[in-house]
């Protein structure tokens, strides 16, 4: 069927305006449009390539909906390897890290930083040739990953074309896939009302959708993407700062956490750890720390890299917020309404950065649905100042004198008989 030039054109239009629509709304979060706008363009680019088939490119956004399933993932050989990060867990450790970088470099003087949320998700290498998305790979063992790439073209955030100016004939984004807590929040209530098992945290979350051989179901899953440096490159010159390739990127139109910051020396870095750590709890996406990097990439070159790690890097750990311990009995509170609340009395553990001997199982479905029981050994959550609850148990782990929970048929206060209203959990 000949494709006229003015179908052609509306077409290309519609692809450029969609991509950029979806850019501005999951990127930048600046939306330009309505939804109903964007709707109402997005079906009429699908109807276009219905009626025009040929009209499919591989940049259009209505190739986000998932592919065929596969029967396994293929494996990747990365261009520049993946590298991992050596870790610190407290200010005196940064603080060496930035002498060793000083001594080092054989110099006194401020070194600058550049500054990023450690993500807590899945690493990933996005390779674009002359523009294009061709391939999505995981870290792996940081020489070879799996090939995801159908999987990552359903994520809406990540680019299925750069944009701009300048565009390299080849370049690999690295970033990190996470699944926000608000979506990973509506997605395990999706999966406890169809009798689905839940996810423990987003980045089990993020990392299990990202894995699916059926594309379709990573496309209905909540993902997003924050980029946080370059691999291969080809066809433009390197970046002189980690700064500067992360403007580059989001000029392309990759997403760059708006918490990326450049910052003088060691005191400035500790600055930015306290306050990132103080609003750790009110991020849309879950952290576990910050990494800290040497931002001149001249500087860089020069510290180069030990075993699998570069020398002008390092990752500060934030106090973990999941510990595991065991539950010592299981109480009931009674409420100022009369309510009875199952609370789990456990073995003290340090989690989140306080010591947590008490977690809410907030009602009687609870207990069952989680399936605690007194003796168990459980896995511990607590982010900022919420409340501590458990999120599993450790089954392998049950002894086999772990005691199920019983709700009391008298009020453990007054005596009272309790009563539970159909239909109600309480």
């Amino acid at each position: 069927m000949t494709i006229s030039p003015e179908i052609s054109e509306r077409a290309a239009q519609l692809r450029d305006l969609i991509n950029r629509y979806n850019f501005l709304y999951y990127s930048a979060d600046d939306p330009e449009v309505t939804d109903a706008e964007y709707d109402r363009l997005f079906a009429e680019l699908k109807k276009l390539e219905a009626d025009y088939p040929e009209l499919i490119t591989a940049d259009s956004p209505t190739q986000r909906v998932g592919s065929a399933p596969l029967d396994k993932f293929t494996q990747v050989t990365h261009a520049m390897p993946m590298l991992s990060l050596d870790n610190v867990f407290d200010e005196a450790e940064l603080t060496a890290f930035n002498q060793r970088v000083l001594d080092r470099l054989n110099t006194d003087d401020v070194i600058t930083y550049a500054a990023e949320p450690k993500l807590d998700g899945l690493a990933i290498s996005i390779r674009y040739e002359n523009g294009l998305l061709l391939q999505a790979a995981t870290r792996g063992d940081g020489a070879v990953g799996e090939d995801v790439t159908e999987n990552v073209r359903t994520i809406r955030n990540v680019p299925l074309k750069l944009h701009g100016k300048n565009i390299p004939q080849v370049v690999e984004i690295r970033g990190e896939i996470y699944m926000p807590k608000a979506g990973f929040e509506k997605l395990n209530q999706q999966r406890l009302a169809n009798n689905e098992k839940l996810f423990v945290n987003p980045r089990n979350a993020a990392a299990g959708s990202l894995r699916q051989l059926d594309s379709s179901v990573t496309a209905s899953r909540p993902l997003a993407l924050f980029c946080y440096g370059l691999g291969e490159l080809q066809g433009m010159e390197r970046p002189s700062s980690h700064t500067e390739a992360m403007q580059i990127i989001s000029e392309w139109g990759g997403a760059v956490s708006p918490d990326t910051q450049q910052l003088k020396g060691v005191d400035e870095c500790l600055e930015y750890l306290h306050r990132l750590g103080e609003r750790r709890a009110s991020l849309s996406y879950e952290i576990d720390g910050v990494v800290f990097k040497v931002d001149d990439s001249r500087l860089q070159e020069r510290l180069g890299f030990v075993s699998r790690a570069p020398r002008w890097a390092i990752a500060y750990k934030f106090p973990a917020q999941e510990e595991s311990t065991q539950v010592v009995d299981i109480e009931v509170q009674v409420g100022r309404t009369g309510a009875l609340t199952p609370v789990a009395r456990l073995q003290p553990v340090f989690v989140g950065g306080v010591t947590v001997s008490n977690a809410t199982l907030h009602n009687e479905d609870e207990v069952r649905r989680k399936d605690v029981r007194i003796g168990d050994t459980v896995i511990i959550r607590r982010a900022g100042d919420v409340i501590p609850e458990i999120v599993q148990v450790v089954k392998d782990k049950r002894p086999a004198n772990a005691t199920e929970f019983v709700m009391p048929k008298h009020c453990p206060v007054c005596g009272a008989e309790v009563e539970r209203v159909e239909g109600e959990a309480v």
